[in-house]
């Protein structure tokens, strides 16, 4: 505090180290923290040359490394410790205050090693901090350290942890906030020493994606590029825009001042990318600033652009599945099951024979006399080849679905299996013209089960052959054994 020659008192505004702590509870998630630390390495990149970025990761600490960038010299490493510094930005760097990066370093653990080297130089840096809780504002001793290489690169590790971080979740963020950036090839994300890939949007390929490009009134040089599509029918994906920064995903679900799929399910369909380069964000890269003029002209033109998606979609009608329909798959789900088991009692003492074992070893059947097939499959006639006297058979298990679904999907597509909660859910499709031929009776339901549960399991290799073997002798049965399978559940129904 000071006096003016006029007697006014001067207040200088300071800087206090424990500000740190309310910088270090900024975020509500892990994954926000880790995010910033893997957009300074996303931000150091060269146009026109790949950045590969090592991501490590364990119960004690967290490493992200990336070479072939811009590095950090010592000018940017003292930059890097000044809280709250404006200064200007390279090309793809999306950071705005100098305070996100250390702010999740000590949201994330409790020590820091940053390790660096800039473009073009032999000299590395090492800079520690071994209790980032400690608020005050500190001095590092900076150690300097000779390097053959002079590619750019930055090592920041936090040890320490304190957040329990999830591997599968992770991956997944990591992949869905800069899948342009890894689908153009511009970075490489290793994680743990797995290469993170990119999987094809579930877009409807029937109708081909709209493009766009719209240059921004308030510069020419700016422009709002992107692509309109439609999700196919149950894809577990949310429907709306996915917007991006310099290929970093600010937010997603966008729908430009429409309504959304809260008012109109069908409006779930409209998807697609909007790349809005030249529009602000906020400190936490979790929004863009929706009151600047660069957003509020933005909106306006997309607003026009997807309106005849829109529109289209808000007419649109899904054929869902009857009460009747429903009721029927209920059936067929409840025959299956009895049928299925039939079937493992047909099976039991006889594993390995064509295909289906029970229990953890398959036992050798070598020298042993064995049941023949025509009493298992309820074949009238032997298969045309046995298999020969010394034959162990392929490993199979018999599978089983535990819940049933019936819903529209895309329409070439006849019936899928999906996960459920590590459990198997067989999903018919109401609108595949097979479906809607058979007018969906039990026979084509039944039929449709047999399909997906002779489909060999992934680490399986079988010939198309051994599949329609696989399949004829398991419908066969169904077939066959479907008035008995009909009659036990009708002797349980009256038991109860």
């Amino acid at each position: 505090m000071k006096r003016a020659k006029n007697g006014d008192i001067i207040l200088k505004e300071e800087f206090d180290g424990g500000l740190k702590y309310a910088l270090y509870s900024n975020f509500s998630k892990y994954t926000d923290a880790f995010l910033e630390l893997s957009d300074n390495a996303v931000g150091n990149r060269i146009l026109g040359k790949t950045l590969r970025i090592d991501v490590l990761v364990s119960s004690r600490s967290l490493e992200i490394r990336n070479y072939g960038g811009y590095g950090m010299g010592l000018k940017d490493l003292n930059d890097f410790l000044k809280w709250g510094k404006i200064k200007e930005r390279r090309q793809y760097d999306l950071g705005a205050y100098s305070q996100g990066g250390k702010s999740a370093m000590g949201y994330l653990g409790k020590s820091m090693l940053i390790i660096t080297s800039a473009l073009g130089e032999t000299k590395q840096y090492r800079l520690e901090d071994d209790n980032l809780h400690d608020y005050k504002v500190k001095s590092y001793r900076v150690m300097t350290l000779p390097t053959e290489s002079k590619d750019g690169y930055v090592r920041i590790e936090v040890r320490g942890i304190k957040r329990k971080i999830k591997e599968e979740e992770l991956k997944k963020v990591l992949i869905d906030t800069y899948r342009p950036l890894i689908e153009n090839k511009e970075i490489i994300i290793n994680y743990n020493g797995e290469k993170l890939e990119v999987k094809p949007f579930p877009v409807e390929t029937k109708i081909p994606k709209f493009s766009f490009t719209v240059k921004n009134a308030l510069n020419n040089f700016n422009k709002v590029e992107g692509w309109i599509g439609y999700l196919g029918p149950r894809t577990g994906l949310k429907g709306g825009l996915r917007c991006y920064k310099l290929g970093r995903l600010i937010c997603d679900r966008e729908f430009f001042g429409h309504p959304d799929a809260s008012y109109k399910q069908t409006l779930n369909f409209l998807f697609g990318e909007v790349y809005l380069n030249h529009v602000p964000v906020t400190t936490n890269k979790t929004d863009f600033d929706r009151d600047s003029n660069e957003y509020i002209e933005t909106r306006e033109k997309m607003n026009e652009i997807i309106k005849p998606f829109v529109d289209e979609l808000l007419g649109r009608e899904i054929q869902e599945p009857s009460d009747e329909e429903k009721e029927r798959v209920k059936q067929a789900k409840d025959i299956i099951a009895e049928l299925m088991k039939l079937r493992k009692k047909e099976l039991k003492g006889t594993a390995g024979v064509r295909g289906i074992s029970f229990g953890q070893k398959p036992p050798e059947l070598i020298g042993k006399n064995l049941t023949p097939i025509s009493n298992l499959t309820g074949r009238k006639n032997q298969p045309r080849t046995p298999p020969p006297p010394d034959a162990k058979g392929r490993r199979r298990r018999l599978k089983e679905f535990m819940s049933w679904d019936i819903r529209p999907m895309e329409e070439d597509l006849r019936s899928k299996v999906e996960e459920n909660k590590n459990r198997k859910l067989l999903v018919i499709n109401n609108l595949f013209s097979g479906y809607m031929a058979a007018k969906g009776n039990l026979l084509y339901l039944i039929e449709t089960a047999a399909i997906q549960l002779a489909k060999p399991d992934s680490e399986e290799k079988i010939t198309p052959e051994e599949y329609i073997t696989d399949f004829d002798e398991l419908y066969s049965f169904f077939c066959n054994n479907l008035e008995k399978a009909k009659e036990n559940l009708k002797k349980k129904k009256s038991k109860n």
